[in-house]
């Protein structure tokens, strides 16, 4: 399958660039890329009572191809990944994700950017440091679109708009594992500040998010105001904040149809450095947000570091942490309670043994503190993996 879909998308390519001006082509590349990764982990389940360990293979196959020209930034990916469990056979399973991006600049004011995307997942931690959530290890195949526009509207503002949906389908549907769409779109408006304030650019966001599942409907209107601030190249500030409004219809065991309004914050802030040495960012957000496989919407409040450090011309290291507060009070997005707080740390090496060939060790301590169900959960984890990417047209 993953075959014919990349002979698809050459034929597709192809054709585009027929349709392209001569001389217009700037880069053109097909990578082929080989991941080999072996952990151990102690609390595969992240049980908190009775813990099982195991090694876990995993193989990771992938192929990208990129287009770009002065006018065209076009991407599409695959990789297949088929995991190993050492004395627990019959978890075997295989993970993909396809993905594919363009952004086209139809005018010197005027872009136009477009995303699909589709996964199927398998791994009860595949969430855990993206939303702090533990989920089981049922299939879920999620597949995800948007679109959006970005028009300069003078030398000094610019608006963009954009449009997403997704969706995630779970192969036993149960009162966790929900079925789930999400739609959102927004407006932002952006303004140059630099003759109040140099390397600033003022902000306003405007949105609206509905999540449906099969006993919720969540519907969230947001609006904030922010700035973004250069201190130097290296380094940028992001800051947005906000109120938001949610209106949630749900079912509940007592009253049947219920439903719940209410008022909040919401906002963001995000601080970058590329450096030459150093690349990373730390960023903290707050907001309402779905929580997929658990068939609800939740407030959820995160702070998040990523960062490396080159150490010598071939030699890596970086620390990935994070901290995840996801709330719902009962009868306030769902008949039911979620309060839970998920900890992270993941310390790594890396060493690029020749050109495109790297070899990478890490370890990761996660925590999970489950205040409604009064108990915690803890999972430790080490992992070996190397990686070869060549790209065929560089």
């Amino acid at each position: 399958m993953l075959f014919y879909k990349i002979r698809i998308q050459l034929l597709l390519l192809n054709v585009l660039l027929l349709l392209l001006p001569s001389g217009v082509l700037a880069e053109f590349n097909l990578t082929p890329s080989l991941t080999v990764r072996e952990e151990y982990n102690d609390n595969i389940y992240f049980d908190y009572s009775d813990a099982i360990d195991d090694f876990i293979t995993t193989v990771s196959a992938g192929l990208e191809l990129t287009e770009r020209t002065e006018q065209l930034d076009l991407s599409l990916a695959g990789t297949v990944s088929p995991f190993f469990y050492a004395d627990n056979s019959a978890w075997d399973d295989v993970d993909q994700i396809y993905l594919g991006k363009i952004n086209y600049q139809v005018s010197p004011s005027l872009g136009v950017n477009a995303n699909a995307g589709y996964n199927v997942s398998n791994r009860q931690d595949r969430d855990v440091y993206t939303t702090g959530l533990v989920l089981s290890n049922t299939r879920r195949k999620n597949q995800a679109y948007g679109v959006g526009f970005d028009y300069t509207l003078t030398e000094l503002s610019a608006m963009g708009v954009f449009f997403n949906y997704s969706k995630s389908k779970w192969d036993e549907v149960n009162f966790l594992n929900q079925n789930e769409k999400d739609y959102s779109t927004g407006l932002n408006y952006t303004h140059n500040l630099n003759q109040w304030w140099d390397e600033t650019t003022g902000r306003l966001n405007v949105g609206f998010d509905r999540m449906e599942y099969e006993t919720s409907d969540t519907n969230n209107y947001s609006g904030t105001i922010g700035i973004q601030h250069g201190f130097s190249q290296t380094i940028n500030l992001l800051v947005d904040v906000g109120v938001r409004y949610t209106d949630a219809d749900f079912l509940s065991p007592q009253s049947g149809e219920d439903n719940n309004t209410s008022f909040g914050g919401t906002g963001q802030a995000v601080l970058e450095i590329q450096g030459e040495l150093t690349r990373g960012s730390v960023s903290i957000r707050h907001g309402i947000t779905p929580a997929s496989g658990r068939g609800r919407t939740v407030q959820r409040s995160e702070a998040v570091l990523n960062l490396r450090r080159r150490l010598a011309e071939k030699l890596t290291i970086g620390i990935a942490a994070g901290f995840y507060h996801n709330r719902a009070d009962k009868d306030e997005f769902s008949a039911s309670e979620i309060d839970e707080d998920a900890y992270y740390i993941q310390p790594l090496i890396q060493w690029e043994i020749f050109e495109r060939f790297k070899l990478q060790a890490g370890y990761g301590f996660t925590y999970i503190d489950d205040h409604a169900a009064s108990n915690d959960r803890k999972q430790n984890m080490v992992y070996l993996q190397a990686g070869y990417e060549i790209p065929l047209f560089e």
